[in-house]
């Protein structure tokens, strides 16, 4: 157990000057007795809040909805002209029943390999391939890079983004290209980096897999080539039908692939809480990309809502492009060059190459989700190829394993990379998942043995070279290793409380359930090999994907705003211009009914105002506003859209709102709270900056609140603090301290920040809107944050830790400070984890 101690020496009260009337009202104000504002008790409750969650229609069931009107008409929903111009015409498949579009009659199905039977490609490749030149998996995004960037309307090429989405309150991780600019940039609350723009975003997914390894096509992290382009009313891009030309002449020139090869399926798509007709493309059997064309919101009954912004969104599956190319037997060969040849050699592997390659044109049949008999799949594979069985298992299985190894790790890696961790909490879930699963190859192989912790570790830096024509050189991360040893340790020591729950549970029934697999697995943190292990049953080949579809049918409840500000001008923040300002002087521009109180009529919205609403984890400001020579106490004050509600401590006595509108008033802060908060808030980046530095990069702030008489800071952590890591944090918290470094704080333009100093800004979470105002203690840590700092972080005070503890996977640091009135108060930090509320994986600490 550990708890931070913060010491703050406060600096003598100052003597504030005042306009006229102001110093009139604080006069007054002293010769009345002034009852104290009444404030709800703001002690922390440690329990952690559950998230509201309401019934969702999966995007599945949302498409099957709407999927009848769209194949009746083709003309409103599909670019059927320039189809039409290239040559293709539009035909049903005679086994899948969709609408397709071919270049030729040979043709004779969709082209998707469930109705194809076969990966065509294998063995001969495609394109290019077949004319003899071979592509890596880097030169497939150049290539595709150098198509679109000089296409008719040319298209900008931008970095990734992280695929931890620390932008969205929604998800956890990105899992399509599009979810980097999901919800704002859809809704035109936020301008896109570029506008149309192509991305080689790093995306993951945990519904598949169980068919990674086999089919080539399936991976739980993957490179999505992105096309995004945002077409607003009084701005037009390009939409369906330039989407396609370029898609084709990618395909066509750049590729050179013939067109007699490429079919083109009519389809719907939805995710993200949009929805639209989609375009998906084939060739030899296998989708190469889906041209998505985004035209409604969807809710959470399957209701519809025509968007503004009509959107495309294009991805495209990097893994198959030099697939395709290249002819290979499966795609995990080019896609894990290095890393691959490195595994096999440490594990003395070889490839069966004659079975692979005989095997390979079939694994399209092996889609665990789309066959009844597994087994009875894998006999018609055998005698296809005229080889038994059990000597095609013999030799698919431990390369089939050898290549989830290396899916999951690059999977892994990425996800730590870009600052998430391993837990039994919303998706990192499912990261502890792919690894213990990991964990468990190694050793069910006997492999553990031969590559040891040290050699697993390997595999990483290798991933790095795969990738690194991508995305550049990566920077070596701290505490990597440190959180790889910790969850395998944690791993082989599974809890014995745990492991008690899965006995009672088998000795009411011999046969667990698919439910009791997922609550074993998302409630109590058993991984899916140790069930097996325990139960001597199986692991049910649909047990991912089904955890990932009840995922999907959750989802956050709205917030409910109960008051609606949109009539009104933005109220002018008066703290941002001058956070020491305690008294101003304002003007009523309405008088809300308070929906909370019996609609007592005590809710005050100024044209300006000095003070802080409840935001960002800031407690509210209070004091007092006089009206009509009444002073009353403001007790809270709350932001809805762009206005600063003030809750007053009564209702106004006239019943008239208009009688307040216009009238001038005198507000007055309360001081000693502003003061206290502004020192929390910024002892709470102090402390951030120095747990990042001591812990590692991993350290990431999940929440935050600040009030008078305490505060707390959520990060990111894997493990207990020691001792020594303990005093380290003391030190360098005191260091900046003791330093008077500056405190800059400033308004950016939201794309040029995020250039400047990246999505690490994001510590806070979302903040919608084109601007950020950017808090930076100098060279040591900058956020996007709305609260009120100090301008120098000497005025914050002495740091000291007292205990620290932990509960289960997510540390939460906690200040305190008991006291507002002494001299010299104190703040205690503390380090706690959170338990899983349910196994959402949009589930997030607040």
């Amino acid at each position: 157990d550990y708890f931070f101690f913060l010491m703050i020496r406060r600096p003598p009260r100052s003597t504030q000057s005042r306009s006229s009337a102001a110093s009139d009202v604080y006069k007054r104000q002293e010769q009345q007795q002034e009852p104290k504002a009444q404030v709800a008790q703001e002690n922390f409750d440690e329990t952690l809040e559950e998230q509201q969650t309401v019934a969702t229609l999966t995007t599945k069931e949302i498409k099957k909805l709407v999927r009848p009107e769209f194949e009746a008409n083709p003309h409103k929903y599909y670019p059927v002209e320039i189809f039409k111009k290239f040559g293709f015409s539009r035909n049903q498949c005679p086994k899948c029943q969709h609408f397709y579009w071919r270049h030729s009659e040979k043709a004779d199905t969709c082209g998707d390999s469930n109705c194809v039977g076969t990966y065509k490609f294998i063995g001969r490749g495609t394109g290019i391939g077949q004319k003899g030149t071979k592509i890596s998996y880097a030169d497939a995004w150049k290539g595709f890079e150098k198509s679109l960037t000089s296409a008719r309307v040319p298209c900008t090429s931008i970095e990734r983004y992280p695929v931890v989405a620390r932008w969205r309150n929604d998800v956890d991780y990105v899992a399509a290209g599009i979810f980097c600019f999901q919800p704002y940039c859809v809704t035109g609350e936020l301008d896109p980096p570029a506008n149309p723009l192509i991305c080689p975003q790093f995306c993951v997914r945990f519904n598949d897999l169980d068919n990674i390894g086999l089919t080539g096509r399936h991976y739980s992290g993957f490179v999505m080539l992105g096309i995004q382009v945002f077409n607003r009313p009084d701005n037009y891009v390009f939409f369906k039908e330039e989407c396609v030309e370029f898609n084709y002449r990618w395909l066509t020139e750049e590729l050179q692939i013939d067109p007699d090869e490429i079919t083109f399926i009519e389809d719907v798509w939805a995710g993200g809480g949009n929805l639209g007709p989609s375009i998906e493309y084939f060739v030899g059997g296998l989708e190469l990309g889906n041209m998505v064309f985004m035209q409604y919101k969807t809710f959470h009954d399957g209701s519809l809502e025509e968007l503004a912004i009509k959107v495309i969104d294009v991805g495209i599956g990097l893994e198959r492009i030099p697939w395709l190319i290249n002819g290979s037997p499966t795609s995990y060969t080019d896609v894990f060059k290095n890393s691959s040849e490195y595994l096999l050699q440490k594990l003395d592997l070889q490839i069966n190459n004659d079975i692979w390659a005989k095997m390979g044109p079939y694994s399209c049949r092996l889609n665990i989700d789309e066959v009844d008999n597994i087994d009875e799949t894998w006999k018609q594979i055998a005698d296809l190829i005229g080889i038994q069985v059990d000597e095609v298992k013999k030799a698919i299985t431990p390369i089939k394993d050898l290549y989830i190894i290396l899916d999951h790790t690059r999977t892994v890696f990425m996800i730590i990379y870009d600052g998430s961790l391993p837990s039994n909490v919303g998706g990192g879930g499912n990261v502890r998942n792919i690894l213990r699963r990991v964990f468990a190859i190694l050793h069910k192989n006997g492999w553990f043995e031969k590559l040891k912790l040290e050699g697993l570790l390997e595999i990483f830096e290798y991933h790095k070279k795969d990738l690194e024509g991508l995305y550049g050189e990566f920077k070596p991360y701290k505490s990597f290793d440190q959180i790889i040893q910790m969850e395998y340790e944690r791993w082989i020591l599974t809890d014995s409380a745990q492991k008690s729950k899965l006995d009672k549970l088998l000795k009411k029934s011999k046969t667990l359930t698919i439910d009791d697999w997922i609550v074993a697995m998302t409630s109590w943190g058993i991984p899916a090999d140790a069930i097996a292990q325990i139960s001597g049953q199986p692991v049910p080949g649909n047990l991912y994907y089904e955890i990932a579809t009840r995922q999907e049918r959750i989802t956050k409840a709205a917030e409910v705003v109960l008051y609606s500000t949109t009539h009104l001008k933005e109220t002018e923040n008066l703290y941002y211009q001058n956070h020491r300002q305690i008294i101003f002087d304002a003007e009523i521009v309405e008088v809300f009914a308070n929906l909370k109180q019996n609609n007592a009529r005590n809710i005050v919205i100024l044209d300006r105002s000095a003070y802080y609403p409840t935001s960002g984890g800031q407690a509210h400001d209070i004091g007092t506003i006089e009206i009509e020579g009444e002073v009353y106490n403001v007790s809270s004050c709350e932001k809805v859209g762009k206005c600063v509600l003030h809750i007053l401590d009564r209702p106004l006595p006239n019943p008239d709102n208009s009688f307040y509108v216009g009238k001038k008033v005198v507000g007055q802060i309360d001081e000693g709270r502003r003061r206290q908060l502004r020192c929390h808030h910024t002892a709470t980046h102090i402390v951030f900056a120095a747990c990042r530095k001591v812990l590692g990069p991993h350290v990431w702030q999940n929440g935050a609140k600040k009030t008078t008489d305490q505060a707390h800071l959520d990060i990111t952590h894997f493990t207990s603090l020691s001792k020594q890591e303990e005093k380290e944090i003391e030190n360098e918290a005191n260091k900046i301290i003791l330093s008077a470094k500056q405190i800059h704080k400033s308004f950016m333009d939201k794309a040029q920040a995020e250039k400047d100093y990246g999505f690490r800004l994001y510590q806070g979470g979302i903040v919608p809107g084109n601007e950020l105002r950017v808090v930076n203690i100098v060279d040591t840590d900058v956020e996007a944050c709305c609260g009120t700092h100090c301008d120098n972080t000497s005025e914050v005070g002495w740091v000291k830790m007292l205990r620290t503890n932990r509960i289960q996977d997510l540390s939460l640091i906690h200040i305190s400070e008991p006291t507002r009135q002494a001299e010299i108060s104190y703040a205690v930090f503390c380090l706690k984890k959170k338990k899983i509320i349910n196994i959402s994986e949009t589930t997030r600490l607040l």
